[in-house]
């Protein structure tokens, strides 16, 4: 998942446009961008600016992916009642995170990856880790820790543990049945239709 901040992507600049671009290909590409407010806020102390900072950041995003942002990311991990309303309110989820190498601190490629590795190692529960795009060593340490899970699932094969289990961000999202179209009665008769026609067909 990517979180990402509006006044990022909202001007007409270059660079504005070119990650306009690249938010559009994630989104075809099935990874789902988040909201991470305009501005970087804690909206839990600026509470005057929080609707317009949720609001603000899920149109650019909408107009960048065509799709509007179906989480949030809260800056700093601010967490307040009102903040929590407001989200119900837009039928917004809010993600956390319980992994977090503070690698926008400048840290090394090799201490992020350390700090991971052995967070996962210690882990019994869901991980969800944070790294940030400022940092181009958070990258690199990325695909370490993919490596590390590789590896470790590997081994749990050979001596038959349980391994470490990816998820997207659809383990958020409240499993919904479809809304019925009126052309359900229709197609089960179709389909039991065609299953005596392959009943008929075999006895031949």
């Amino acid at each position: 998942m990517f979180f990402v901040n509006g006044n990022h992507i909202v001007r007409g600049r270059p660079e504005d446009l070119a990650r306009r671009d690249l938010l559009r290909k994630l989104a075809t590409h099935g990874h789902l961008v988040g909201n991470h407010t305009m501005n970087h806020k804690n909206l839990c102390v600026e509470r005057e600016a929080m609707a317009a900072e949720i609001d603000g950041a899920s149109e650019i995003i909408a107009y960048a992916t065509s799709v509007r942002p179906l989480l949030f990311r809260s800056p700093y991990g601010a967490r307040c009642r009102e903040l929590d309303r407001k989200l119900a309110d837009r039928d917004v989820i809010q993600v956390g995170w319980n992994m977090d190498p503070q690698e926008w601190r400048g840290e090394d490629e090799d201490t992020i990856v350390k700090y991971a590795t052995a967070a996962l190692h210690r882990a019994r529960g869901p991980v969800i880790l944070l790294l940030h795009d400022k940092n181009v060593t958070a990258g690199h340490a990325l695909r370490r820790i993919l490596d590390f899970v590789d590896d470790e699932n590997a081994r749990a094969t050979r001596e038959g543990s349980p391994p470490i289990k990816l998820v997207d961000y659809r383990v958020f999202l409240p499993t919904q049945a479809l809304p019925e179209t009126g052309l359900e009665p229709w197609a089960r008769s179709v389909a039991s239709s065609l299953g005596a026609l392959a009943g008929l067909r075999a006895l031949f």
